[in-house]
């Protein structure tokens, strides 16, 4: 639970960039503790048909842990794409193309180059999360490869993909050695591309990179992970992602300890299932 003092003891900013490259306009809300300095930085990618104002029960928890997160908007695949539609599951479906994903993935490269120049960000301590379309965003710049092409962004250190959709094939993932931490539930299915819960550990499972984490909430659903789910599940994700990051991002041995000795096991008891590798 953050509580009204924490969340005064924060900042959050939307700013539009503009990518000339690209000629492409990126909203951001960023999310920044107060007087932070050297603060590790997590950029976040939305779902299919959300916004950057979304997800704030994570951001707002990391920032008052003292990281500097940004939520992306991504245009093409964000909420423009269903609004006013009539068949707003046709209109996400063909948003979910191979163009947005690859565009998803330039669009999180640049806003770390953006956020670099930031004097309050350590450049060398950076993580990428996401939900579902933007858990693919997620792996795919942690070296997921999309159509044979590589979008691996070297800086980032660690990424978190929440309900990751399923490729044709495990061969896809090759390239990926940066810890993740995977996170689904046994009822994270999805209207949109027909995907199952069994499809979510796909990228665990076939991910050889050691530094793996799957855990899997019992009675977690699809929209859990956006905020939208029982309060133990949203408590515990942002108990586990924190220490994630705490591991990877502030080198915190006794989180690592605690996500790799049975800390994580413990925390979540009968209410799901941890694996490791």
């Amino acid at each position: 639970m953050i509580t009204l003092l924490a969340v005064a003891m924060l900042s959050a900013t939307n700013l539009t960039w503009r990518d000339a490259g690209r000629d492409r306009e990126i909203p951001v809300r960023i999310y920044a503790p107060a007087n932070a300095t050297n603060a590790p930085l997590i950029v976040f990618s939305h779902g299919l048909g959300g916004s950057r104002e979304g997800y704030a029960y994570l951001a707002q928890h990391w920032a008052t842990n003292g990281y500097l997160c940004v939520v992306v908007q991504h245009p093409g695949s964000d909420d423009s794409v269903w609004r006013g539609q009539r068949d707003k599951l046709s209109a996400m479906r063909q948003a979910g193309n191979w163009e947005n994903a690859r565009q998803r993935a330039l669009d999180v490269s640049f806003v770390i180059t953006q956020m670099s120049k930031d004097p309050r960000v350590n450049p060398n301590a950076i993580g990428v999360a996401g939900h579902s379309f933007g858990a693919q965003t997620a792996l795919l710049v942690v070296g997921q490869r999309l159509a044979a092409k590589s979008y691996r962004d070297p800086r980032v250190k660690a990424a978190i993909p929440m309900s990751s959709p399923r490729p044709a094939i495990g061969e896809v993932y090759r390239d990926v050695t940066t810890p993740c931490l995977h996170l689904t539930g046994t009822r994270d299915d999805s209207l949109i591309f027909n995907t199952t819960a069994r499809d979510r550990r796909f990228a665990f499972d076939n991910i050889k990179g050691p530094g793996q984490w799957l855990v899997t909430f019992e009675g977690a659903t699809h929209m859990t992970f956006a905020g939208r789910g029982e309060p133990q599940h949203l408590a515990w994700i942002r108990e586990i992602t924190t220490r994630f990051w705490d591991a990877h991002l502030k080198n915190d041995r006794a989180a690592l300890v605690w996500l790799s000795d049975g800390g994580l096991e413990k925390l979540v008891g009968a209410g799901g299932v941890v694996e490791y590798k």
